[in-house]
């Protein structure tokens, strides 16, 4: 039997794991960038985030799938439409696959929590455990703070977590300085300047 919390468990920036998982694709200058092309890259991808990593030998097309659904639901909420049927139908699913219980786990402490046990294989506990990041963060007061980076070129994932909400790239240092650049020379070119003269 695998015990599974059944709190949400962030990464060190503080970023859930849902929005990890949809950042292992994301594009640079329009290309783009795959970090779990090769159950090799995945196995790795899962060590480093506290994960599992056995008996994935042909879940990798399961998991590409997945983050398409979680891809789609996130474009979503960070656009403020509806959350799309099949997607969440998908994500659904993965939360009724495993077969377990409910535990309570250190009763006597101070901090007690509800965990799952089963008996679940691992690529399916992954994708439980994906769904229930997003299930979590949907009743979250972070809900409204998840947004996809400004440079339309990215297309990384991320929840705002500066004070005041207002961060629009995934880095400044690459997505937002390039951005800005770009817009100063589009400012600069000299048919520009001839146009307002002339008005």
């Amino acid at each position: 039997m695998r015990l599974v919390t059944l709190d949400e468990v962030s990464a060190p920036d503080g970023q859930p794991l849902f929005v990890e998982f949809v950042n292992t694709l994301h594009w640079y200058e329009g290309a783009p960038i795959e970090l779990i092309g090769s159950e090799s890259d995945f196995a790795t991808w899962l060590v480093e985030h506290g994960l599992p990593a056995d008996a994935l030998t042909g879940c990798l097309p399961d998991v590409h799938r997945l983050r398409e659904h979680v891809r789609s639901v996130t474009a979503a909420l960070a656009s403020r439409r509806a959350l799309p049927d099949a997607d969440m139908a998908a994500l659904q699913a993965a939360l009724s696959a495993p077969a377990g219980s409910l535990r309570l786990v250190g009763a006597d402490s101070l901090q007690p929590h509800l965990a799952f046990s089963t008996n679940a294989a691992d690529a399916v506990l992954f994708s439980f455990r994906v769904a229930l990041s997003i299930a979590i963060f949907l009743r979250s007061p972070r809900r409204h703070r998840l947004k996809l980076c400004a440079n339309p070129g990215c297309g990384f994932a991320f929840v705002d977590t500066s004070a005041n909400a207002t961060r629009r790239w995934c880095d400044m240092r690459y997505c937002g300085n390039r951005l800005k650049v770009r817009a100063f020379r589009g400012r600069q070119r000299p048919g520009r300047h001839r146009n307002a003269r002339a008005r």
